[in-house]
This record gives C-alpha cells, sequence and structure tokens, in this order.
C-alpha cells in the first residue's frame, strides 16, 4: 500500500484513466470552433420534451434508491451524478462513435467517446467514493463491467426519433438521430407515440442493469 492506502495497482490505474481524459479534454480543446456551435445545437435536441418526461423519474430514482439496497457506495452524489452525465454525454457519445464509424468524423473522436463514457459511468463513481472513504472502491470492477451497458442504452433511447414520413416501409416511424447529415440538430419531428414499442428494450436494459444486480432491502420491493 502507498502513503495514501491506495495500492500501487490503483495508483496506475487512476493515472491510466486520469491521462486518457486529459488527451479527450485535449482533442476537444483543439476542435472548439466546430464544438461549441454543434453543443448548442445539441442542447435543442437533449431538450425535446419526451426526453426529459422520461429523464425525470430515472434520475429521482438512481438519486435516491441507494438507501435501500446494501451497496454501499450508491448514494445521492454517485447516483445523481453518473445520472445527469448520462443524459447530458450518452446520446453524443453513441452518435460520435457512428459517425468515427462511417467516416464521418476523425478517429481521434473515439478518444473523446471512450472517456466520456467512462468517466460518466465508472470513473466518476471511483473519484468521488476514493474521495469520500480514501479507499477505492472494491466495486470498481462489477461497475466497470455493467454501467457502460446501461450508458449505452440510454444513449441509444435518447437518439430515437420519429420520422417524418408516415410511410412504415422506411423504418416503422422511426429512426436514430445520428444517421441524419444534420446531427445533434434537434429533429423536426418530437412526437413519442411512434418510438412507444421500440423504445422499451432500451428501456428494460437500463432498469434490468439498475435493480438486478444489488440486493434490496427486505420488503421494499414487496
Amino acid at each position: 500500500m502507498t502513503a495514501a492506502g491506495i495500492s500501487p495497482f490503483f495508483v496506475k490505474y487512476i493515472a491510466l484513466w486520469a491521462s486518457f481524459c486529459i488527451a479527450a479534454v485535449s482533442v476537444l480543446l483543439l476542435d472548439r470552433k466546430r464544438l461549441i456551435p454543434e453543443w448548442r445545437e445539441y442542447w435543442h435536441f437533449l431538450t425535446v420534451p419526451w426526453k426529459l418526461c422520461l429523464f425525470l423519474p430515472a434520475f429521482l430514482f438512481v438519486t435516491f434508491a441507494g438507501r435501500y439496497t446494501n451497496d454501499e457506495t450508491w448514494d445521492v452524489v454517485t447516483g445523481s451524478g453518473m445520472a445527469i452525465l448520462t443524459f447530458l454525454t450518452a446520446p453524443w457519445v453513441v452518435g460520435l462513435i457512428y459517425q468515427v464509424l462511417v467516416g464521418r468524423r476523425p478517429v481521434r473522436y473515439l478518444v473523446v467517446a471512450i472517456a466520456l463514457l467512462l468517466f460518466s459511468s465508472s470513473w466518476f463513481y471511483d473519484g468521488y467514493l476514493l474521495w469520500r472513504d480514501g479507499v477505492y472502491t472494491r466495486r470498481w470492477l462489477g461497475n466497470l463491467m455493467l454501467s457502460p451497458f446501461i450508458y449505452v442504452a440510454a444513449g441509444m433511447l435518447w437518439n430515437l426519433e420519429a420520422k417524418e414520413s408516415a410511410d412504415f416501409r422506411e423504418g416503422a416511424g422511426f429512426r436514430l438521430s445520428f444517421m441524419r447529415a444534420d446531427w445533434p440538430k434537434r429533429p423536426v419531428d418530437t412526437r413519442f407515440g411512434p418510438l412507444v414499442l421500440i423504445s422499451i428494450p432500451f428501456i428494460v436494459i437500463a432498469a434490468f442493469g439498475l435493480v438486478a444486480f444489488v440486493g434490496w432491502k427486505v420488503g421494499f420491493l414487496r
């Protein structure tokens, strides 16, 4: 153990993920002239009413449900922090990955996407708990393996949009926003009705990841 009570492995791990985050920030700063106008568009993209309506109950649950579990790491800060980071970044991250894969963005944006994904779903949690408890949480690996799936499911969910065309032969009335050439502009059609059925699998994945891998206190889920 080091003088700070952290094993050498975790000292190296913290240095690794901190360096990766710094590299991602460097890319953002390098491309800030392009990204600042894009983020203004992205804010309007995020504040479509149905997205906010889905986020609010999810935020309240993730923020306050931890007290009813046997997970000592799930408190108001980890819950609310990860929920807010997921809502703010996951739709953009999923879109970035798609755009890199299809050649619309340079490969360096994968560094940004991966850093945001892992910071929002894991490293924020690790860092806060290290500050709170003075030791690296024993749950870090389990969270690292599980939370990114919830994060990606949320990013996919908030990238759903109704198609302007009612022709069900062209995608059953919905599509993924990041496939549009002008993404992340706000979609023209902001209805949730055509998205109800397709949204269910993503909601189920996120909900299952949140409730199935912790122990709940007796009587809470009865």
